[in-house]
């Protein structure tokens, strides 16, 4: 039985496996070894640039839009160009995740979308942040029409 202050390296099986990682670290990578080191690099950067066209293929559900541009109108507001920079609404800075660009006094009114929706190609919006507007009046009904809102 192992006494609790014993150290890990005394214990036979661990010895053996640190041998053992030391002779794969000290062994030459074969040709079919690198290979699978290359194939496998390769295959994880094609993936990520899937994702990423993929995410910029994205369009704002159309129902979300219509009432996000029916509740700027009431306001008589209009998106800060560095989340609109498309005429799609999840775009530039509303696919940011970062609260400093959410919460940046320039980027009022603002937006975050998730645009994971239906295999990456459907954003909905998840935030909208009006600060400041000075607006008064009855809140917008169209806010019900924001499902995904969570702030």
């Amino acid at each position: 039985m192992r006494n609790s202050r014993t150290p890990k390296s005394d214990i036979p099986f661990v010895k053996k496996g640190r041998k053992i990682i030391l002779r794969l670290m000290m062994k030459p990578l074969s040709s079919s070894s690198n290979f699978l080191l290359y194939f496998f690099f390769f295959f994880l950067v094609f993936f990520r640039c899937i994702q990423s066209i993929n995410a910029q293929n994205a369009t704002t559900d159309p129902s979300e839009v219509r009432a996000l541009n029916s509740i700027f109108q009431q306001w008589g507001i209009q998106a800060v160009d560095s989340w609109n920079i498309s005429g799609e609404p999840c775009s530039g800075t509303a696919l940011t995740q970062s609260s400093s660009v959410f919460e940046d006094p320039t980027n009022n009114p603002a937006i975050r979308c998730d645009c994971s929706f239906e295999n990456n190609t459907l954003c909905h919006i998840t935030s909208l942040r009006v600060y400041a507007l000075d607006k008064r009046g009855v809140i917008p009904k169209e806010l019900l029409d924001l499902p995904f809102l969570e702030f």
